[in-house]
């Protein structure tokens, strides 16, 4: 091991002994679980944390990230089994022996089953982490700024390919995502691009309000359209002593399971882009596959079927880490948040994660592995509460946790703009979430395009890029894609997503047989071909699908446009991406047209929820979650953030979630301590000037600029 290795991870080790990191690490566990408790509640932690971010030391920001990355998929266990719903995609394959077993009253054998195994599947993805180190280092400091440009290209699309069953759908959403980027003054040449006239996108639009209004936002409001029933069942069961040692006497009885399943998650949280849902399944379906028995017993309340998948779930963290870290690919939407957070935090992934960041990243190795063991310990002492909040009701649930996404997304630069990006996006992220379009590739677009920009321009004027050279053998100057490892990277994205593609599709038949339901509540048979191809005029009537192609389309075609008005260098990179999108638009048209798809595979995102309420339940639904949200943010503009947010929590706790008046009145009396006691008192937020003050006068300290101990001493 290298001196500089010893020494990094001296003071790491000082770091985390430090009551500072060890607090952050805690409370990222604490938030992680609960989180993981509330279905749907997974990436939108992740999300809010972005928005406190900014200005933190990373040595305090990246263990409380790591903690709740680490523990989510613990916590979203809870709903999985009791609920027979997942709190996100890698909860699915969980359900189908955990829910079967909370049925036969074993909940607490299959929760702490789950758990335990969990913890050794994150432990060993720490250690994975841990170990990659030293030959990471020798790969990436070879790296120049070609192989990071091909790298940053191969994350968009290679998630975009494996987006399952939304091949070019995925690739269209990765060009959007693009192109959001490029939003701005070009940081080479200060020319504007597609700013429209607002100096508010002059720098771009800002990760945090993009991501909170395309993951976060969407899931909160797709909670209240569906209106998600609150289970009536007893807590009782899930807390006996007996249940909890039963399970875990399961684990240690398959331990080869479990480093089996635990080994398979981290090999599939190395290849970028994929995430942990495939790995559950892989480890779900080896299972069956083979130990003793698995054929006939999986599916109907086998420990096994919860052990496998479990074990596979946390270890995927680790795997995840090194892409993400060492070379700026994430493999997932939470990887993707947390490369997000590096950069809020100045931290650049790639080869200052091996050298004057090493320090850094030993201490999220060793966090990863401190909050597996902290998560599971507070999973299984406070199952019994954790249950619980997995049935709060999303009329008390969602006007809590939006209120602080409010707050979050206003730090990204203190105007109500970012408000109303927020709530634009949220839009999109929605009906992408609706109509099968897969967000993954346009997150984790949006946080990369910077990146790839610019070691777009630096490997562009270095190497060069394709052109026509005379002097060349073949008549081609192939510029940095004759790189020898470009063409390695180039060659490995391709075999790792053809081999993704060909285990997705096997896969699928466990999915397709066991799963009976998808996350969207909806049937569908063994072999996912339900429905008939569409008729000619079915393929040509316009759908709200056919609608946004159209939109991307005029984007697209805008943006190519309005490029030739830019100066050539600040217009190459764009004009790639939206003659890109332009083809791939043309390619999905021409092939609904003449082959149509009638799969039923799921695509690589979390379903909407699927009631059997009427139209105009789900349009009155629909209304009061659009409405309020409107309502919250045109009351942030006319009278400010302190009157508008604790008004806002206690009206609609009151009318939607009819608590009793004097909870409603703590929790905004909750918010109003929050905003005045830390974020004015602490932070000094500069908070927006209303808009009612030109009409009526309001005193500062209802606006932030006069604090309650001033206001008292004056």
């Amino acid at each position: 091991m290298e001196i500089g290795m010893l020494e990094a991870a001296s003071e790491a080790l000082n770091q985390m002994a430090s009551w500072q990191v060890m607090l952050a690490l805690m409370v990222g566990v604490a938030v992680g679980v609960l989180n993981g408790a509330m279905p749907g509640g997974a990436v939108p932690s992740l999300v809010v944390l972005l928005g406190f971010a900014y200005g933190q030391d990373p040595y305090i920001a990246l263990p409380l990230a790591v903690g709740m990355v680490a523990t989510v998929s613990t916590g979203d266990t809870l709903p999985a089994v009791l609920l027979g719903m997942p709190g996100s995609t890698s909860g699915q394959a969980t359900i189908l022996d955990g829910n079967p077993l909370a049925r036969q009253g074993k909940a607490g054998v299959a929760l702490s089953a789950a758990y335990f195994a969990s913890m050794i599947g994150g432990i060993v993805g720490g250690i994975f982490l841990f170990i990659t180190i030293p030959a990471a280092r020798t790969v990436v400091n070879s790296f120049s700024a070609a192989e990071f440009f091909v790298l940053g290209l191969v994350a968009v699309g290679v998630v975009g390919i494996v987006s399952s069953g939304a091949l070019v759908r995925g690739l269209m959403a990765g060009c959007l995502g693009l192109l959001i980027a490029l939003v701005g003054f070009d940081d080479s040449t200060g020319v504007q691009r597609l700013t429209f006239g607002f100096d508010y996108l002059w720098d771009g639009f800002h990760i945090v309000p993009v991501v909170i209004g395309l993951f976060a936002l969407p899931e909160f409001f797709d909670m209240l359209i569906g209106n998600v029933a609150v289970s009536r069942q007893s807590t009782a069961e899930v807390s006996t002593a007996s249940q909890r040692l039963e399970g875990m006497r399961a684990v240690l009885k398959n331990w080869p399971l479990v480093f089996r399943s635990a080994g398979l998650g981290v090999f599939v949280g190395v290849l970028p882009g994929i995430g942990g849902s495939l790995a559950q399944w892989l480890a779900y379906a080896s299972a069956r596959q083979t130990v003793k028995g698995g054929t006939e017993t999986f599916g109907t309340g086998d420990v096994r079927g919860v052990i496998a998948p479990e074990s596979s779930n946390n270890a995927v963290d680790g795997g995840q880490l090194v892409p993400t870290l060492f070379f700026g690919v994430p493999g997932s939407v939470g990887m993707a948040i947390f490369l997000g957070l590096l950069v809020i935090l100045d931290v650049q992934p790639g080869p200052s994660m091996l050298n004057e960041n090493l320090s850094l990243t030993l201490t999220i190795a060793f966090s990863l592995v401190l909050a597996n063991i902290l998560g599971t310990g507070l999973a299984l002492g406070f199952t019994p509460t954790l249950t619980r909040i997995a049935f709060v009701p999303p009329n008390i649930l969602v006007p809590i946790i939006l209120a602080i996404m409010t707050i979050a997304a206003f730090q990204a630069s203190f105007r109500i703009q970012d408000l109303v990006v927020m709530l634009g996006f949220g839009g999109l992220g929605y009906f992408m979430k609706t109509f099968g379009w897969p967000r993954p590739p346009i997150v984790i677009s949006v946080i990369l395009g910077g990146i790839v920009e610019k070691y777009y321009g630096i490997a562009s004027k270095t190497f060069g890029m394709i052109s026509l050279d005379s002097s060349k053998p073949i008549g081609i100057d192939f510029g940095l894609f004759s790189r020898i490892p470009v063409l390695l990277i180039i060659l490995i994205a391709l075999g790792t997503a053809g081999y993704t593609l060909w285990m997705q599709r096997n896969v699928g038949r466990t999915q397709e047989a066991q799963f009976q339901q998808n996350t969207t509540g909806e049937s569908i048979d063994g072999k996912g071909t339900a429905i008939p191809k569409p008729s000619l005029k079915e393929r040509l009537t316009l759908t709200p699908s056919g609608a946004f192609i159209g939109l991307m389309a005029i984007a697209f075609g805008y943006s190519l446009y309005s490029s030739y008005s830019w100066t050539e260098e600040a217009a190459k990179l764009p004009r790639i991406i939206t003659t890109t999108g332009l083809v791939l638009v043309a390619i999905y048209v021409a092939r609904h047209l003449l082959f149509p798809s009638t799969s039923k595979r799921r695509i690589l995102d979390i379903g909407r929820t699927v009631t059997d309420d009427s139209t105009l339940v789900l349009l009155i639904r629909t209304f009061k979650a659009l409405g309020t949200t409107v309502g919250l943010i045109f009351a942030i503009w006319l009278i400010g953030f302190q009157i508008a947010l604790p008004t806002y929590v206690f009206l609609f706790l009151r009318i939607f979630g009819r608590v009793r008046w004097w909870i409603a009145l703590l929790w905004s009396a909750f918010f109003l301590v929050l905003i005045y006691g830390f974020f004015d008192l602490i932070i000094h937020i500069a908070w927006i000037d209303p808009a009612l003050e030109n009409v009526i006068p309001i005193a500062d300290v209802l606006k932030g600029r006069e604090t309650i101990t001033e206001f008292f001493r004056n």
